[in-house]
């Protein structure tokens, strides 16, 4: 009578049982996952070689696509440099990988009432939210100079993320 009743036991056992699932929904991943990120923070630093010389400030904002360490994307900043006098707006095109960054585009400076219209381009190294640069800009048929050559520092936070499944 026992043997019947284990034998039947271990029946409606293999009958009923059914594989285990966690009820917890999928699984962590291990590594980074794409993102889009907006960024957006202040500039700080000075104009050293090549044209007016002196200190600058301003802000920054850029959309960038993070995967797998490396960022492309767009950027736009603007800023006052005393040594000039004057104000500078860039934009343009944004790329990297881990903490070197690259951007350039074109570059707009406002002088005594003068625009004139260059390019510039930017390297930068990323350490957290801090960034050191240089940068360098050409500005064609200039009334001052018409190369710049700054460096400075860039604090720039996310503002907004997206993609992040």
């Amino acid at each position: 009578m026992q043997h019947a009743v284990v034998c039947a036991a271990v029946a409606l056992g293999v009958l009923v049982a059914r594989p285990a699932h966690a009820d917890d929904g999928p699984g962590f991943a291990i590594g980074s996952r794409p993102a889009w990120l907006l960024l957006g923070g202040v500039t700080t630093g000075g104009t050293v070689a090549l044209g007016d010389r002196g200190a600058l400030v301003g802000g920054e904002l850029s959309l960038a696509r993070l995967r797998d360490g490396n960022f492309v994307g767009v950027y736009a900043d603007g800023y006052y440099d005393w040594g000039a006098g004057g104000t500078y707006a860039t934009g343009g095109v944004e790329l990297g990988r881990r903490m070197l960054g690259l951007d350039g585009g074109v570059a707009l400076r406002l002088v005594d009432g003068d625009r004139e219209l260059g390019a510039t381009g930017r390297v930068t190294l990323g350490l957290g939210v801090v960034g050191v640069y240089a940068r360098y800009a050409h500005f064609w048929d200039a009334m001052s100079d018409d190369n710049v050559i700054q460096i400075g520092l860039a604090l720039k936070l996310p503002l907004w993320t997206g993609g992040l499944r």
